[in-house]
């Protein structure tokens, strides 16, 4: 594929989250913290279920275990938390409870989730996936419409595009993740950065 495959740009994100509560360093003065990345941020729920079971695998190895070990001691429990979305600098304002959000630049996280179905990694946008007020149950089905991309007749799921958001918490912290690593917390600012990235495909 390197040898013969075509030169094609695509877009990447720029993340800038504030440091975690009680981080190795961290402070209130600590300065926010800037990544770049490739496909995916996940807010909320997904990055508590991220981070819970990097540890649960640091004593059990195995990655299938620390997964439902995490489902099972974060979906039960997780109180969604009312934040401030901005997308594009102010052209659209949500203040809405958030169980989870997405901030996608591709199609598909992992695990096969379908998360953001009209993602093109080429067009200069974010594709925001905002999953509203949710219980538990009613969570482990929108789980399973996010999975496979199906918005249709849901109301507690938000999906929009722009080339930057920003988001606040009211409540909590909120946890960031970007490509399956936590980083940090709310507040935090998405960008696109258009066509940054030069690959042979």
């Amino acid at each position: 594929n390197f040898i013969v495959g075509k030169s094609k740009k695509i877009d990447v994100i720029s993340a800038t989250v504030s440091p975690a509560t009680g981080a190795e360093g961290s402070d209130k003065s600590s300065k926010p913290i800037t990544r770049i990345f490739l496909n995916a941020a996940e807010l909320g729920v997904a990055a508590e279920i991220i981070d819970r079971s990097k540890k649960v695998r640091n004593t059990v190895k195995s990655r299938l275990l620390s997964t439902v070990t995490s489902l099972a001691v974060t979906l039960p429990y997780y109180e969604s938390n009312l934040c401030e979305i901005s997308v594009d600098n102010g052209r659209e304002n949500i203040i809405t409870k958030m169980t989870m959000c997405i901030i996608a630049n591709g199609k598909y996280l992992g695990g096969g989730f379908k998360a953001a179905p009209r993602a093109n990694v080429s067009d200069g946008l974010l594709d925001i996936v905002i999953l509203k007020d949710s219980g538990s149950l009613k969570m482990l089905d929108d789980f399973i419409n996010i999975k496979d991309g199906d918005y249709s007749n849901e109301p507690d799921i938000l999906y929009r595009q722009a080339r930057n958001v920003s988001i606040k918490s009211r409540e909590r912290d909120v946890t960031v993740a970007i490509d399956g690593e936590p980083i940090g917390i709310l507040p935090a600012t998405f960008k696109i950065l258009k066509r940054a990235l030069n690959i042979r495909m």
